[in-house]
């Protein structure tokens, strides 16, 4: 069959049907049929809700996620996305690289916020709960699981937050840190902690001024009790913004066992050892602090009985 063919046949058989104003016409005179309108809207109504329900969000979800590779990340990648338009997100087994080279690997997320208000908002605000966290720089590692309430204030996830609330309670937590220096009061000698077991640990903090104040920072756990105050003053690249904390810790903690010699010039009359941590989440530094109370004692604490995360 030529094209020749083909056109004529186009032309004697298909071409009437495509004429407007015949179209036109026969459509006026349906609409005149009974219970043409009602169709014709519900036709419609059913055609926006097909849209909503079927539209690929995940591809929109993704492109979420680029954004945030304009502040803290060089790289995310998520293997799987499930959702709910009205609530639950799931994300399995999500990888990212910081700007710093670290990198950060999640088993689990579940994130209880309206897709839709996500995408269509500029707020991130629901429950989260993270399973097999780990964060790996090399000298340093973190693995934990995490469940709380948050709230952040965005004009764009490209930008820092303007606002917003966390509480968060982490559970299971192994800490291994690098090699730290002393303050030069202490001689300036490098120490290096064991590996860390924590059993619980609760955060209060608000975000308010490009700060993030944390009211509340307690530690729970058999190796290590203590208390954490100050702020985080963020920056677009999270791992240059400076902190201002003041850490509090009982000085008979098992982890401080090896260096109570060194350790004796920041012990108060409470056997709490209190430094300042400054510098950036980069580059932090120990500075000797007024000496005060907080930490809580090593008696186990309620929160110490919270079932896990798993």
């Amino acid at each position: 069959m030529d094209i020749t063919t083909i056109k004529n046949f186009f032309l004697l058989n298909i071409k009437p049907y495509l004429n407007f104003s015949s179209l036109w016409s026969k459509a006026k005179e349906a609409v005149k049929l009974p219970y043409a309108k009602t169709y014709i809207a519900a036709a419609f109504v059913l055609l926006v809700i097909f849209f909503i329900f079927t539209f690929p969000y995940d591809m929109l979800l993704r492109n979420k996620l680029k954004t945030l590779e304009k502040t803290i990340l060089k790289s995310i990648y998520v293997s799987e996305i499930n959702y709910s338009l009205l609530d639950i997100i799931e994300m399995n087994n999500i990888y990212a690289i910081l700007n710093s080279g670290s990198e950060i690997t999640i088993r689990n997320a579940d994130i209880d916020i309206s897709i839709l208000r996500l995408l269509i908002g500029k707020d991130i605000k629901g429950t989260v709960q993270f399973t097999g966290f780990k964060y790996d720089s090399g000298s340093s590692q973190v693995t934990l699981n995490l469940n709380g309430d948050i709230f952040l204030d965005y004009k764009s996830l490209s930008d820092i937050p303007q606002g917003g609330n966390l509480n968060i309670i982490i559970d299971n937590a192994l800490l291994k840190l690098g090699e730290f220096t002393l303050p030069d009061s202490m001689g300036g000698l490098p120490l290096t902690l064991p590996l860390v077991k924590i059993s619980s640990i609760k955060m209060d903090a608000d975000i308010s001024k490009g700060k993030v104040n944390i009211k509340n920072f307690r530690i729970f756990g058999k190796d290590l009790n203590g208390t954490i105050t100050g702020f985080i003053t963020l920056q677009k690249n999270l791992i240059n913004s400076p902190v201002d904390l003041k850490i509090i810790v009982n000085a008979d903690s098992p982890v401080l066992e090896g260096y109570k010699d060194f350790l004796s010039k920041l012990t108060n009359n409470q056997n709490q050892v209190v430094v300042q941590l400054r510098g950036s989440l980069m580059m932090p530094r120990f500075e000797t602090s007024q000496t005060e109370t907080g930490a809580p004692d090593r008696s186990e604490h309620p929160i110490d009985k919270i079932i896990p995360v798993r």
